[in-house]
């Protein structure tokens, strides 16, 4: 009978242990630690994310409680001083390279789509975090917090890239950091209002559609047919007023009544051939990524954190990340239609089991028989 090893194992298949090793070597995470190396603190953060562990000593003694499967996961048993300290002090860049070698896997898995019909969708969450315990996360006077700026890509299902910042940092200015590819099609709200980014996007035949701002200035240079009842305006402007110089762009301004709650929302793009509703479809597109935030936070272990350092709050949104991948990756490879929650409840309870990972996710749930018919079979055999 062929050894089946736990769900854990499985589940860190994708992730090579050597391959993690490359990125401890570059940024010297092992150098003075022989108590705990890098590779069991990204096991036992994952298994705090995949079990829901709430706090450092919870995370210990439940890792530890499993210390007869730590063989076959090369790990070792955890103090919780030596985790806090690991969580403190190692490089956060290893575990940001672990997530982007992951995600590579999802990507050539899923394979590559013409860069003309890919979307990618720009927001920002914040994470509330009390003021008292994460001082130097300062948000408003009574509460910290940080937040988490993402390129999201819908048709994956996964963030391409996220920045973790202090919450009262302005969505703008982490604009510089965002990957942006010519030929793509990125979408944002307000927040990313910025018109030396917008003329940006254009010189680099890249397509964007945003929300416009209510006082915004601008010239009408064309009015376009309105044959849609929920379209009000269709128009190319220019922007116009100091700001506006920063775009010299002819741009599109769309209005629309939305059909949920009559709502007013305008537009603005720079694709000046797509029909009106198309863009105001692809701007709609937008609540996948709000779907995302709100997933994570319900699912993943990012709101309450073991540990109250700068670092240590990265480390764990980090490992956050990189389980959804890992879940990503298993619902990819198994091709079950169970939602991500589904799966995600399923290996939580599972984790330790020695249970094919992918039979757990693609087979059914064995049906119990009724109760009564089970009592009225016992009764018939106690009869005989």
């Amino acid at each position: 009978m062929k050894h089946i090893n736990t769900t854990f194992h499985q589940l860190l298949s994708p992730l090579p242990r050597h391959q993690f090793q490359k990125a401890v070597d570059r940024h010297q995470g092992d150098r003075k630690s022989s108590k705990l190396n890098c590779w069991t603190q990204l096991s036992a953060m994952l298994f705090a994310q995949f079990t829901g562990r709430d706090s450092l000593r919870d995370v210990v003694e439940n890792f530890n409680s499993k210390k007869h499967h730590h063989y076959h996961l090369g790990v070792q048993p955890i103090k919780r001083s030596t985790l806090s300290d690991a969580n403190r002090d190692r490089p956060v860049a290893i575990f940001t390279e672990t997530f982007f070698y992951l995600l590579e896997k999802i990507r050539g898995q899923l394979g590559k789509k013409d860069r003309s019909e890919m979307v990618r969708l720009i927001d920002s969450s914040t994470i509330d975090l009390n003021l008292k315990q994460f001082a130097w996360a300062d948000f408003r006077s009574t509460k910290a917090g940080v937040k988490i700026h993402t390129v999201y890509d819908p048709h994956a299902e996964v963030p391409v890239f996220f920045e973790i910042s202090h919450a009262k940092v302005n969505d703008r200015k982490v604009l510089e950091h965002l990957p942006v590819l010519p030929e793509m099609t990125y979408v944002f709200d307000r927040a990313y209002n910025d018109y030396a980014w917008y003329y940006l996007l254009c010189q680099q035949n890249t397509r964007f559609v945003g929300r416009m701002k209510s006082n915004a200035q601008y010239e009408i240079i064309e009015k376009r047919a309105v044959n849609q009842p929920n379209l009000l305006h269709d128009q190319v402007i220019k922007l116009s007023g100091l700001a506006g110089k920063k775009c010299p762009q002819n741009l599109r301004r769309i209005t629309i009544i939305r059909e949920e709650d009559g709502k007013e929302l305008t537009f603005i793009s720079n694709d000046l051939k797509c029909e009106a509703q198309e863009i105001a479809a692809l701007y709609k597109s937008r609540w996948q990524i709000e779907l995302f935030f709100k997933w994570i936070k319900q699912n993943l272990k990012i709101k309450r954190f073991v540990g109250r350092s700068e670092n240590a709050v990265k480390i764990q949104i980090l490992v956050a990340m990189i389980g959804y991948l890992l879940l990503r990756l298993a619902q990819i490879g198994s091709t079950s239609k169970r939602s991500l929650q589904g799966i995600a409840k399923l290996i939580s309870l599972n984790l330790t089991s020695r249970r094919c990972l992918i039979d757990l996710i693609t087979k059914p749930p064995e049906t119990e028989p009724p109760v009564q018919a089970s009592l009225q079979r016992e009764l018939r055999l106690a009869i005989q």
